[in-house]
C-alpha cells in the first residue's frame, strides 16, 4: 500500500470511529433459519473469490425473502466478472471519494436496507468494506475477529485458517448454531 492509500484509510478510519453511524442500529440476534433478509460483503478483486461467494449465496438463499452480495473491486476499474447480476452488486476504486469513502447510487441503496444479517467476508482490511459494515443498519452483525473495528456482534476467529473458504464455513457453522431466543 502506499503512503497517500495509508493516510487516507488512517483518515478514513478515524472519521468513522467519530461517527454515530453504529449507535443508531437496532441489534437483534439471528441465525440461518430465523434470518429472512441476508446481505454479504466481500473483496471481489479476484475471480476465484468472486465464484465462491456466488455459491455461498446461493445455498443461503434457499428459503429466503431476500439475499444479496456487494462486492468490493481493489482495482481503478470493474471487467465482464463485476457486472451486476440479480442478487450481486460491485463497486470499485472509481466510487470511493478522496478518503475511501464509497459513494454512488449502489452503496445508497445498500445502506438505505435493513438486512437481518450482515456477513463481512473481507479478509483483508479494506476501509470501503468496513465503512459499508459500520454504515449498514443490519441488525446482525457477522465477520472475522479485528482489533481495528468493533462494529461485528458475532466476530469469527479466522487466524489458523485465514481463508475466504474456511471463513465462509465457520460463519456457517455458528450461524446455524445460535439460538435467536
Amino acid at each position: 500500500m502506499s503512503i497517500l492509500t495509508n493516510i487516507k484509510h488512517w483518515f478514513g478510519n478515524w472519521k468513522l470511529k467519530r461517527s454515530d453511524l453504529e449507535k443508531k442500529r437496532i441489534r437483534k440476534v439471528y441465525n440461518l433459519q430465523s434470518a429472512k433478509r441476508i446481505t454479504v460483503l466481500f473483496d471481489a478483486t479476484e475471480e476465484l473469490d468472486i465464484n465462491l461467494v456466488k455459491a455461498f449465496v446461493s445455498e443461503l438463499s434457499k428459503g429466503k425473502d431476500e439475499v444479496n452480495a456487494l462486492g468490493y473491486v481493489n482495482e481503478k476499474g470493474k471487467s465482464l466478472q463485476h457486472m451486476s447480476i440479480l442478487h450481486f452488486d460491485f463497486f470499485s476504486q472509481e466510487e470511493l471519494n478522496w478518503y475511501g469513502k464509497p459513494q454512488g447510487v449502489v452503496i445508497d441503496n445498500f445502506i438505505k436496507e435493513d438486512y437481518d444479517i450482515l456477513i463481512d467476508l473481507s479478509l483483508m482490511e479494506f476501509y470501503p468494506l468496513t465503512y459499508l459494515a459500520v454504515a449498514s443498519p443490519s441488525k446482525f452483525k457477522v465477520g472475522r475477529h479485528r482489533e481495528d473495528v468493533k462494529v461485528f456482534d458475532l466476530m469469527i476467529d479466522n487466524k489458523k485458517n485465514p481463508g475466504l473458504e474456511s471463513l465462509i464455513t465457520e460463519i456457517t457453522h455458528y450461524l446455524n448454531r445460535i439460538d435467536p431466543s
